[in-house]
């Protein structure tokens, strides 16, 4: 009887110690999938920055004003349609 118990938690033992490992695998892989995820927001983030630089830097007075002009010019069309 002893060695029937022996063998039961010995099995229980091997069983835990396999669920054990597959716990950690899959934990593993979620760590690898969430920290590429993360790196490639890193990388989207500094895109994003890189982008917005290099927007700034294309923004010259004249561009500007032009941009201003057309929006005035818009604002006034739409102002004039609410009119009639």
């Amino acid at each position: 009887m002893r060695w029937a118990i022996a063998g039961l938690l010995f099995a229980l033992m091997v069983a835990l110690t396999l669920a054990t490992a597959a716990l950690r695998a899959d934990n593993v892989r979620a760590r690898k999938r969430v920290e590429g995820v993360v790196r490639a927001l890193q990388d989207r983030k500094v895109e994003l920055t890189r982008l917005s630089m290099k927007r700034l830097d294309s923004a010259t007075p004249q561009h500007l004003a032009e941009l201003q002009w057309r929006w005035l010019q818009r604002e006034a069309q739409r102002r004039a349609g609410g009119e009639q």
